[in-house]
């Protein structure tokens, strides 16, 4: 207590030296704590669920594209969850989900838009949670026929007024009474999605039943992959036993279903894992650089306290002659810098809090983004993150100090000259880490914000300026007829259409760049190969005008019109891409193609190729565009698409237009997600952005920590140097020759930082190379703009300091003491 006390009266002494320390310590550690919370909402908080270490994710891949997918698995078809549930040896419970469920909720008033989920029956078992009203889903209601919903807490409070009664009751769900068996608890999801997260939940009753046109459900289909699928491990299984297991499953499935699953292989992952995907290297990064950060703010300290300790020499000489063991010494500088830190940690606690908001805003769609808050994991992280730094910044200059030379000290203060020649080295060394860590920071920052940059000039193939998107899904029991649902989305259109204010109107099954397709199987049929064999196009069912609304080009042959309708020939349209893959060197107008999929009973029709429009990028445009092929919405109706409307008008006033033209044709259809779909654009490249953004703000405060730590030990070093200089001035050095002997001291360090910082650059970037586009981790032109913003920075920092000593005035100096 003694030696707080004495700090607390050494830093009341010197006001401007505390603020500054505690500032460059709370930059650090407010820096950390933000990003640190972030990585421990997403990825070091446990889930929500019963053992969550126990809960896997099962997906597929295509072992011709990969030989391990890692993170990135796909989705199963509900046969193959039925394969892998009984056959497996390894789990207690597996289950499966999908969101081609409910849409609409009906109360007799107005028609809402609900998230629904379809689940296996098992679902909330296997994740070990009970509702707080009612019960969850039993095994049998899985079967065809079985109408049970259970509601999330949420909707439960804002639907029904949190009416402890509804269990029991019946809600109108796509036009099918369901009854209400249960409420989960407040908080709870599943799947663990940042966007749309579901709403209700029902069985896979729904997706069981046959058709009203007699196909084949989806559940029967075993190249519908619509399915994502969840396990629960034994106990004492580990997952190399489970993927062993699958693996061995698999295997038997490529010999009884050569022409489906031949190249199909399987990967079992942590669910959290599956849930986080490709952020986690994100995140690490990020990590990475907010620790440099941190460094630089230590060795930045180390130095400011290296030359306080300096300059009380003579205080520490007079304790250590009167009997203070060196011991004692270090205690008590160890004990300010701890200090220092500890104010630094909670003035970085409020920096930390306005960056997580801040984080919160700008982070891309990654689940469990809004749980971040700063927990008991994250204030131990940053109480020990601040006593850490005190001692790491305070051990050198304490040590030092701890070793006075009485007679040199009082030779030197009697000269009053320069600092020893090894405090110096020492001083200059720290500077140049300062500079090799702002080198990495800033070429890491440069080398993100180009790759941001020429990612954003990547051509989309289509024009999102003044389009607005809606999403549409009509129940199945009024428009479960592909006639039905293509007489109402032609009727809904033409009225969109003659709008006021709008240019032209499209619908789509999927909205470009919102990361969301669905891939066929094709033939081709003057070349068709086995099953097994067949190449695969995403594949977008559109509506005449939908190429005119998002001004995609047509390079050749036609667009749609609408003659091309149900009992008309056929047709596609096909993408660059495609034509050039599947036809290189040809004309593929009146080419004739088969794709595996129609709304009708039976074989999937030939359709011949009337156009082929430019390529457009429907996931990311990190990734080449996919072959794409479009059919009518009129030959291929479905009942979910997206509505596009490009008007000058803003999306509100879109919104409640489409509202009144919805009620004009049908009072039950709800429109939802009505966005800009510029919107979509911006979203798509949210994770490069926010990934330049952050390094960038890490980088910057590197620099002006770099710049500081420069300036500092310049200024220091001119202040012992004042006699020398007078002297100089005195024997008719030009004050030029000063400045340029102090600029060239100072550079001096620059140089080494700058040699040492590219070669760490070359050393550590390479671990950036996934998050680049278009560009490699060592771009010589990124490497030269960095080199010169930070020589032109610390050249700064050197000028002013020299500028100073140009000012001495010889005869004062060679006065002073």
């Amino acid at each position: 207590m003694q030696n707080l006390r004495y700090a607390l009266r050494i830093f009341g002494k010197q006001p401007l030296f505390s603020a500054i320390v505690i500032l460059t310590f709370a930059l650090g550690i407010g820096a950390n704590t933000a990003v640190f919370s972030v990585v421990n909402a997403v990825l070091l908080r446990p889930l929500p669920f019963k053992e969550p270490q126990n809960l896997v994710a099962l997906g597929e891949f295509d072992t011709r594209e990969k030989a391990d997918p890692g993170t990135e698995i796909e989705s199963i078809s509900y046969l193959d969850y039925v394969g892998w549930r009984d056959q497996n040896k390894v789990f207690e419970h597996v289950a499966v989900c999908t969101n081609q469920s409910v849409g609409t909720l009906t109360d007799g008033n107005q028609a809402t838009h609900v998230q629904g989920e379809s689940v296996s029956a098992n679902l909330f078992t296997l994740l070990g949670i009970q509702p707080i009203l009612g019960r969850t889903f039993l095994p049998k209601e899985d079967e065809p026929g079985n109408h049970v919903a259970v509601l999330s807490y949420g909707l439960w409070q804002r639907q029904f007024g949190a009416d402890r009664g509804i269990i029991g009751k019946t809600v109108v769900l796509d036009g099918k009474p369901f009854e209400v068996i249960g409420v989960m608890p407040p908080r709870f999801t599943f799947p663990l999605r940042f966007s749309n997260p579901p709403e209700l939940w029902i069985t896979m009753s729904n997706l069981r039943q046959t058709p009203p046109d007699g196909s084949q459900p989806m559940t029967e289909q075993r190249d519908n992959d619509f399915f994502s699928c969840i396990a629960r491990l034994k106990p004492n299984v580990s997952m190399q036993q489970a993927q062993a297991n699958i693996d061995t499953i698999v295997a038997d499935w490529r010999r009884q279903y050569p022409d489906s699953k031949l190249h199909v292989g399987a990967k079992v992952i942590p669910e959290i894992s599956s849930m986080i995907g490709s952020t986690r290297s994100a995140l690490l990064m990020l990590c990475a650089m907010a620790g440099c950060v941190l460094l630089i703010a230590c060795v930045n300290v180390a130095n400011l306290l290296l030359a306080r300790s300096l300059s009380r020499n003579r205080e520490i000489s007079i304790r250590a002659a009167l009997g203070a063991r060196r011991w004692h010494i270090i205690k008590q500088l160890l004990a300010e810098s701890t200090l220092l830190g500890a104010f630094g940690g909670f003035a970085g606690s409020l920096i930390a809090i306005w960056g997580i908001d801040l984080l919160r805003a700008f982070l891309p769609s990654i689940p469990r983004i809004d749980e971040i808050s700063p927990d008991l994991r994250v204030l131990g992280f940053t109480a020990l993150v601040s006593m850490a730094v005190g001692i790491f910044a305070g051990l050198l200059p304490a040590w030092r100090a701890s070793h006075p030379n009485l007679a040199g000290s009082l030779n030197e203060s009697s000269r009053g000259s320069s600092e020893g020649g090894s405090a110096g080295r020492t001083r200059a060394a720290l500077v140049v880490i300062e500079i090799v860590l702002a080198v990495v920071l800033l070429a890491s920052a440069g080398l993100l914000m180009k790759s941001f940059l020429r990612l954003q000039k990547v051509p989309s193939g289509f024009d999102p300026t003044k389009v607005v998107t809606a999403r549409v899904a009509l129940p199945e029991t009024n428009y479960g007829k592909p006639e039905q649902a293509a007489e109402f989305y032609k009727k809904l259109l033409d009225r969109v259409s003659a709008l006021p204010g709008v240019q032209s109107a499209g619908a789509a099954w999927w909205i470009p760049l919102s990361g969301s397709d669905i891939g066929f199987t094709f033939n081709i049929e003057e070349r068709p190969v086995p099953t097994a064999q067949q190449p695969v196009a995403q594949v977008n069912v559109v509506t005449p005008n939908y190429f005119q609304t998002v001004r995609v080009p047509i390079r050749q042959g036609r667009a749609f019109t609408e003659h091309d309708e149900r009992t008309a020939p056929p047709v596609a349209i096909v993408s660059e891409g495609f034509a050039e893959h599947f036809f290189p060197g040809e004309n593929p107008i009146g080419k004739r193609i088969i794709p595996n999929g129609s709304v009708d009973p039976g074989k999937p029709p030939v359709r011949e190729i009337v156009g082929v429009v430019a390529d457009m990028h429907l996931i990311s445009l990190r990734e080449a565009p996919k072959p794409q092929i479009y059919v009518p919405h009129q030959q291929f109706a479905i009942q979910s698409m997206s509505i596009f409307v490009r008007t000058p008008l803003d999306p509100q006033t879109v919104t409640a237009a489409l509202r009144r033209t919805f009620n004009e044709i049908d009072k039950d259809i709800p429109v939802y997600r009505v966005r800009a779909l510029p919107e979509y654009v911006s979203e798509s490249v949210a994770q490069p952005r926010l990934n330049a953004m952050l390094v960038g703000l890490f980088a910057l405060i590197a620099l002006l920590l770099a710049a500081a730590g420069i300036f500092g030990v310049m200024s220091y070093s001119v202040t012992q140097r004042t006699q020398e200089i007078g002297i100089r001035l005195a024997l008719g050095a030009q004050r030029y020759d000063v400045l340029r002997l102090i600029v060239l001291q100072g550079m001096r360090f620059v140089v080494a930082g700058l040699v040492l910082g590219l070669i760490g650059v070359f050393a550590c970037t390479r671990l950036l190379q996934s998050l680049l586009f278009g560009i490699g981790a060592t771009d010589l032109r990124t490497m030269l703009v960095v080199s010169a913003i930070l020589s032109v920075v610390a050249f700064l920092a050197c000028l002013l300091p020299a500028r100073r000593a140009t000012l001495v005035d010889p005869v004062k100096a060679l006065r002073a003491e």
